[in-house]
């Protein structure tokens, strides 16, 4: 009567269950969340402490389908033990379903620290990308017991090489899902961008001292000179720093309003363009 009575006060209602990984609970009213029993679920992105061998996986689908597995179900939990962290160490079951058991069928969670008991029936073939999956192809599970009594050798057996998987990281973490692409910029041609501010600028300079030589004549007579939106053109694609050497060097056009202001507006806005890049970059 007495261990039933221990039995039943280590068992408690688990209300409104939340989870912020696919091996932790919080129960409503319970200050600090606990972890489940006899699991390890992959860890959440900077929560692999360094040098700690983490459940490879995909932490957010594993988070989620123990979400599935509590979200609407009478959740009963049993505490265990406690970890060094203070946590307890609970073992759960929804509707009669025990969580660690679940977790682990469904490729979500690596059975460790404990020994769950879920017997052959319930554990289903982890299918490719989940914690089961990666953890039976890690080292780690290479080195287990369970990899002993299993997939060792056998006499007159030829075993396959494992085929081994690279796996992208973060340091300090455990991502073997694929990170979401960032776009990259596309590939610059330096040298014809080089090439191109050469000749534009040469032509630039080339045409200012073309038009300063019109000019001069004009005061002889009529002469053709260059159009100021075609110096400014020019400028615009680039080839502003010989305007501006052009300018101040040949003496032309210096006071000529607006197209001295506007060959310093289109500098500032090359300027803050260029700028704008870098940040970027």
């Amino acid at each position: 009567m007495p261990l039933l009575l221990i039995a039943a006060a280590a068992s408690f209602a688990c209300r409104n269950p939340s989870h912020h990984d696919g091996d932790a609970i919080r129960c409503a009213g319970e200050g600090k969340a606990m972890r489940l029993y006899g699991i390890d679920a992959p860890e959440m992105p900077g929560a692999c402490r360094p040098g700690r061998a983490c459940t490879p996986g995909d932490p957010y689908a594993a988070r989620d389908q123990l979400q599935s597995l509590t979200r609407g179900r009478t959740v009963q939990c049993e505490q265990m033990d406690t970890d060094h962290y203070g946590r307890r160490i609970v073992r759960c079951a929804a509707n009669g379903e025990d969580l660690g058991c679940a977790m682990v069928g469904s490729g979500q969670a690596v059975e460790r620290y404990g020994n769950l008991n879920c017997g052959a029936s319930r554990r289903r073939r982890a299918g490719p990308g989940t914690a089961s999956a990666e953890y039976a192809a890690s080292p780690e599970y290479a080195a287990s017991p369970e990899y002993a009594a299993t997939d060792a050798p056998r006499p007159g057996r030829v075993d396959r090489p494992r085929r081994s998987t690279q796996v992208l990281a973060e340091p300090g973490t455990k991502l073997p899902y694929a990170p979401p692409e960032i776009p990259r910029l596309p590939i610059i041609p330096w040298r014809l961008v080089g090439l191109w501010l050469l000749v534009i600028n040469i032509a630039t300079y080339w045409l200012f001292a073309l038009d300063k030589r019109r000019a001069i004549a004009s005061l002889h007579g009529r002469t053709r000179r260059i159009p100021e939106s075609t110096l400014l053109l020019l400028a615009l694609l680039g080839g502003s720093p010989a305007g501006i050497a052009a300018q101040q060097h040949l003496r032309h056009k210096t006071r000529k309003q607006p197209f001295a202001s506007r060959l310093l507006a289109i500098i500032g806005l090359q300027i803050g363009l260029i700028l704008g890049a870098l940040v970027l970059l």
